[in-house]
């Protein structure tokens, strides 16, 4: 699996990419597994670490615009924030081509780093705010391409 969900640290959910997304059925599992959280309607804050996701095709990138737009719809949003580990610059491009599309329905904070210590991590996205220095704040407002 490609994504790997972690809730131990409950209201952090600590989502693991690994490897190349294999199949569409692997990539709806994940939207799926975030649909969950929803569910259970409990606010929760998202740790992605992509940092040993292999490049995607560029069709998830569309398929997550579509899925942000489809959350948007919901009464209220639990997800709080997220924080996004990343060290790969393709990757990096590919998230800001997705939340240009369509912007998150709660602020997201993009950590280029190869930090690995959990705890740095997971007091990383408790202190996040729109002044890091080190990360790159996306804020969730209206899509620059208003039809998605």
């Amino acid at each position: 699996m490609f994504a790997e969900y972690n809730t131990n640290n409950f209201p952090l959910v600590y989502v693991t990419f690994s490897g190349k997304n294999n199949s569409e059925e692997e990539f709806d599992d994940f939207l799926q597994s975030w649909l969950d959280l929803y569910h259970n309607q409990e606010d929760f804050s998202f740790i992605f670490d992509t940092r040993e996701m292999s490049y995607p095709d560029l069709k998830y990138c569309f398929k997550m615009a579509f899925f942000i737009k489809r959350l948007r719809k919901e009464p209220y949003h639990y997800l709080q924030k997220s924080l996004i580990l990343v060290n790969d610059n393709r990757i990096k491009r590919l998230l800001d081509f997705v939340f240009t599309m369509q912007s998150p329905v709660a602020p997201v904070y993009l950590w280029l780093t190869e930090e690995t210590d959990e705890s740095t991590i997971h007091q990383k996205i408790l202190d996040s705010n729109e002044g890091d220095e080190d990360t790159i704040y996306i804020e969730p407002n209206q899509s620059l391409i208003p039809f998605l």
